[in-house]
């Protein structure tokens, strides 16, 4: 219910924020300085997250992560997503120091990470995760639970990554603040989250893109605000394009509809559906 969301945005502090109906029939509020959409976590995240890893589960596929898994154990071979890349990219020199993944799932951007000569920890909220990741990267250092509750020390890691998480925490701003304290002077701080300002995440078919998982919701100018909040200077925002596999489509659909897809990407500047931020602590 509304009353359970709180006022205040979560990216900027405003109190100028409106209430906004999202689809499967949840609400939210959307901050009318910075752009931040927010929903009520109604559930025990742990116990959804959990639930991502068991076969019997809705909503996530468990043989997806256990594909991921053998494959990698089997071939040692791992296939990077596009905001992974962007990470890589422009890191330099990559591959120097430690590096912590927030969310690392069943270990597969850490799988990369150690082949490039990284130190690498990880943490997830899910123990169920974390077995598979301990599992495939034996010399690995791994946390089951949440990064605020972390026990590593303050100052400990060159890099921290969390692709795809920030979307799924109550608390952005203590979040980004607790990664900010483990990272070294100069340490780079990225992630990847859904971009609310794409037409293609605003109204995506799927459930797992909504609450109770996604319950954050940011656009650039919501991420430049939580940022600047907690003192980490922005490097680099990239937006994809125009979005692909987003829509969910089946590919003979998005083959057709190329044209439109790159026209509301680009020329209306909507973008793919993507938003990866690297940044520093100064």
């Amino acid at each position: 219910m509304e009353s359970k969301i709180q006022q205040k945005c979560l990216a900027c502090e405003s109190t100028n924020s409106i209430p906004i109906n999202l689809k499967f029939g949840y609400e939210g509020r959307k901050c009318q300085n910075c752009g931040f959409v927010w929903a009520a976590n109604a559930l025990d995240t742990k116990q959804l997250y959990d639930s991502a890893y068991d076969k019997n589960s809705e909503g996530f596929i468990w043989q997806d992560f256990l594909n991921v898994h053998d494959r990698m154990k089997s071939t040692q071979q791992v296939s990077l997503r596009w905001y992974e890349k962007c990470f890589i990219k422009n890191i330099k020199p990559f591959g120097s120091g430690n590096i912590l993944e927030i969310g690392c799932g069943v270990g597969r951007f850490l799988f990369g990470c150690r082949n490039n000569g990284w130190q690498i920890h990880g943490m997830d909220i899910s123990s169920k995760a974390v077995e598979l990741s301990k599992d495939l990267l034996p010399d690995g250092d791994f946390q089951v639970g949440y990064i605020e509750q972390s026990k590593w020390p303050e100052a400990s890691f060159e890099a921290i990554t969390c692709f795809e998480v920030i979307e799924h925490v109550s608390d952005p701003f203590a979040f980004v603040s607790k990664a900010k304290g483990l990272l070294l002077n100069n340490g780079i701080f990225a992630f990847s989250t859904p971009d609310w300002d794409s037409w293609v995440i605003r109204r995506h078919p799927r459930k797992n893109y909504w609450p109770p998982y996604h319950i954050c919701f940011f656009c650039e100018k919501s991420i430049k605000a939580l940022l600047e909040r907690a003192g980490l200077k922005i490097i680099k925002i990239k937006r994809n394009n125009f979005p692909w596999s987003e829509t969910c489509w089946p590919r003979w659909l998005r083959i057709l509809f190329l044209p439109w897809l790159v026209y509301t990407g680009v020329i209306l500047r909507q973008g793919g559906g993507r938003i990866v931020v690297l940044a520093k602590k100064v």
